[in-house]
């Protein structure tokens, strides 16, 4: 009997190629059983190569219903097919059809990008930390320019204020001249002098009426 070719899929996950694969089978009118149920022995041969390469082929064989395929290389297309084998009674199956599946990134880090990206950090924190620092500060002094300016109160006034209320003096007395000599000069107008004159008259006759009246109360 022709052992044909089993039903496979193919999933690409992580770097790797999830392979699942099932049958064959034997149909009879309406109805289909595995044919490993008349074998005693049975496995599965997967065959697998890059997309355009089929000199070099890589086979697995496993007893299990699927496979994972590693070592692979990611960002990668493989072509993959799938044969039954019987070792007792030395026969093949024929091949599945074939199947063809890109692999993804394998998980690891390259070092080159990891070295990019610490060397890319550190940059970014020298450059745009103390940027915002400065643009913080140079803000914040233009506000409080703006807002609150800044008003020098002048020395002299902080000097005095800054002395203690009870000092005896708080200005400083002005220095007294020593020895100092001078002379009384009077300034009469002659206005005055008439007046003091005709004044001194009256008084002097004022004077004489009234010794010419004792005189004669004395003589009386």
């Amino acid at each position: 009997a022709v052992v044909g070719p089993p039903l496979i899929k193919v999933k690409s996950e992580s770097g790797y190629l999830h392979v699942d694969f099932i049958g064959p089978f034997a149909e009879h009118e309406h109805d289909r059983w595995p044919l490993k149920h008349y074998y005693g022995s049975w496995n599965y041969r997967i065959l697998y190569w890059k997309e355009g390469s089929d000199t070099e082929v890589t086979h697995v064989d496993t007893k299990h219903n699927s496979e994972i395929l590693s070592q692979l290389e990611p960002w990668t297309i493989y072509c993959i097919q799938v044969q039954a084998v019987i070792p007792d009674w030395n026969k093949t199956g024929e091949l599945s059809r074939e199947l063809c599946e890109q692999t993804t990134h394998n998980g690891v880090i390259p070092v080159w990008i990891i070295v990019t990206i610490l060397i890319g950090s550190t940059l970014v924190v020298v450059i745009f930390v103390p940027a915002c620092f400065f643009s913080f500060l140079y803000l914040y002094r233009l506000t409080k320019r703006v807002f609150c300016p800044s008003y020098l109160f002048p020395q002299h006034l902080r000097e005095f204020l800054s002395k203690s209320p009870s000092g005896s003096q708080f200005f400083s007395p002005l220095p007294q001249e020593e020895h100092v000599f001078y002379d009384k000069l009077t300034v009469i107008s002659e206005e005055y002098k008439n007046q003091s004159d005709e004044t001194g008259d009256e008084a002097s006759k004022t004077t004489e009426h009234l010794q010419d009246s004792e005189q004669e109360d004395s003589d009386s």
